[in-house]
């Protein structure tokens, strides 16, 4: 529940904390007092837009915060949780809203920063403002649709119905791209053919460009290799004069006179040492003539390999890596065009599959509104007539959301189905005999739609949803008579929630376990509004005062005495009066 609420510098109000009590608390004040003002503020906590100039004059800033107790409300705390709100470990809640004259306004949960859109998705869940306005919930559209789905415990079949929906539309929407790449594909189909076989032909290979370039050099360049390889093997490797024999007769020469003198075997070494180098640049030589075989043809091969390779990394601009992972995209791609069709027939299968799934789900659901929709009229027809609405008539017309054009049959017939199913539900209300029945819409008077939102509220209430209901304006256009049926509804509402009602009737007023008087007052030439909780004798008071308002005949105390009568026949606490005739609370 809603324990505290707290408003500072906003319209009239300076600095006003009000303890807000369990049961059904009636604010009442004279016209133009400021009740809306509280009004305002608990719209302001559930999410609702606030202008600038509610903004103190002369202040820069203000503030409306809520502290909710919701330890006893498991289902509201999971609820906030899903929404990634967290409550403390008590169960308490804080939302702030600073409203700023310049500058953002401010949301605060628990003190953290937050965002208007996570206030607009739990402001629902914590304060229900039913005025007016709010009223016209009956003219939207939709709104039959899922007062019906709830009154009817649809929850599941609606559920059902959304999921398969959404198969459905997936379904659809994978079928018409894939068939927009078909063809795209089957028009590119040739040229990937092409690509594929041209790169496949070519055969590249990472590496192998260089490898070419290499070869190309010593094919270039073949005779004057060749000289140079054959000069320098004969200067190594000549029997007479080849660095080879020279440097073995050099070591041979050192060898015999190596015992005569120790200085001499670094030169010894280094001589067989240069012998065994210059041995095996003679094997290299040898081998590099041996394996020498560049002729004209193979310096034309290598030429035109060298020119694929250029060639194709021009045309394609990559590199050899990147011509290697395009060939295998491009393979990829002609194999999945080519099983195109049979991915085609696959996808009309499923959807065909989801669109039997989804009008199945709409006939279901279809059913049960329409199985629902008589006996749940008459519920609400009997609940709401006694509110001064004694010829009310309630209908709810559900009827086929009819397309010839529609893409899916539902028990039959062509239907254009959303997300909510594949019918149309109005809500046909009459208030007067011999009328005919009209949409909500065509109903002239806000009293009569308040009451029948009342109702309608009552009928679909469940535990928890939300703890706090603001009814502003329900009594528009009740006399006093007939709105003991209105209060009692709002006391059976008070047993599971808090209620607070707005209100201008006396025989309205004195229902309330609570009374809240709201009043303007002036200080430092400013008008400032003040809220008041009330004890027994001061309301007595008030309700005397507004008997006045409703011409109710009689001086001061005849009033006092009617109001204490109002009181007790409400079951609600009534001053002792002294014998002096002086009210004294007990």
């Amino acid at each position: 529940m809603l324990a505290s609420l707290r408003i500072s510098q906003f319209g009239l109000v300076d600095d006003l904390v009000l303890a807000v009590e369990p049961g059904l608390t009636m604010l009442t004040g004279e016209t133009g007092a400021g009740k809306s003002m509280i009004a305002g503020a608990l719209s302001v906590l559930a999410g609702a837009p606030v202008p600038k100039d509610l903004v103190r004059e002369g202040e820069d800033e203000a503030y409306v915060e809520g502290v909710f107790d919701l330890a006893d409300r498991p289902r509201t705390l999971a609820r906030l949780r899903e929404a990634g709100v967290l409550p403390g470990s008590d169960g308490v809640l804080v939302i702030r809203r600073e409203l700023r004259r310049a500058g953002r306004n401010r949301v605060l949960i628990n003190g953290l920063l937050s965002s208007l859109q996570v206030l607009d998705q739990i402001g629902p869940l914590l304060i229900s403002v039913q005025s007016q306005d709010q009223q016209r919930e009956l003219e939207r559209s939709g709104h039959a649709r899922d007062l019906l789905d709830e009154l009817a415990g649809g929850s599941a079949q609606r559920a059902a119905v959304r999921a398969a929906w959404a198969a459905w539309q997936r379904a659809g929407t994978e079928l018409a791209e894939r068939r927009r790449d078909v063809q795209a594909g089957r028009e590119q189909l040739a040229l990937w053919r092409y690509q594929r076989d041209e790169l496949a032909a070519a055969g590249l290979r990472v590496g192998e460009q260089e490898e070419i370039a290499e070869s190309l050099a010593v094919a270039r360049h073949a005779a004057e290799l060749q000289a140079a390889a054959a000069a320098a093997l004969e200067s190594v490797s000549d029997e007479d004069r080849g660095a080879v024999v020279r440097l073995a007769r050099a070591a041979r020469e050192l060898e015999r006179q190596s015992g005569r003198s120790s200085r001499l075997a670094g030169a010894l070494e280094n001589l067989h040492a240069a012998a065994d180098l210059a041995g095996e640049a003679a094997r290299v030589l040898e081998r590099f003539l041996d394996g020498f075989d560049a002729g004209p043809e193979d310096l034309e091969e290598l030429e035109r390999r060298a020119q694929l390779y250029q060639d194709l990394q021009r045309k394609y601009r990559c590199d050899v890596a990147e011509l290697d992972d395009l060939l295998a995209r491009l393979r990829d791609r002609v194999a999945r065009q080519e099983a195109a069709d049979d991915d085609l027939a696959d996808l009309e299968t499923a959807l065909q599959g989801a669109g039997r799934t989804l009008s199945q789900a709409c006939s279901d659901l279809r059913r049960l509104r329409r199985d629902a929709a008589p006996g749940l009229a008459r519920a609400a027809q009997d609940l709401i007539r006694p509110l001064a609405l004694p010829d009310l008539a309630l209908e709810f017309r559900v009827a086929p959301r009819l397309d010839p054009q529609g893409a899916l049959p539902v028990d039959g017939d062509p239907c254009r189905v959303q997300a909510d199913g594949a019918d149309d539900v109005e809500l046909f209300i009459r208030t007067n005999l011999g009328e005919k029945s009209a949409p909500a819409a065509a109903i002239a008077s806000g009293g009569e739609k308040s009451r029948i939102h009342l109702g309608l509220t009552v009928l679909r209430r469940r535990d928890e949803e939300p703890p706090l209901l603001l009814f502003d304006e329900i009594d528009a256009g009740l006399g006093m008579d007939n709105a003991l049926p209105v209060a009692g509804l709002l006391r059976r509402l008070s047993a599971g929630a808090q209620v607070l009602c707005i209100t201008h009737l006396p025989t309205m007023a004195v229902h309330g376990s609570l009374h809240w008087l709201a009043k303007k007052s002036r200080a430092g030439g400013r008008t400032l509004l003040d809220v008041a909780v009330l004890d027994p004798v001061r309301r007595v008071d008030e309700i005397a005062r507004l008997l006045g308002g409703a011409g109710v005949e009689g001086g001061a105390e005849t009033q006092r005495s009617y109001a204490r009568d109002l009181l007790r026949d409400a079951g609600r606490e009534v001053p002792v009066v002294a014998r002096s005739g002086r009210a004294n609370a007990g």
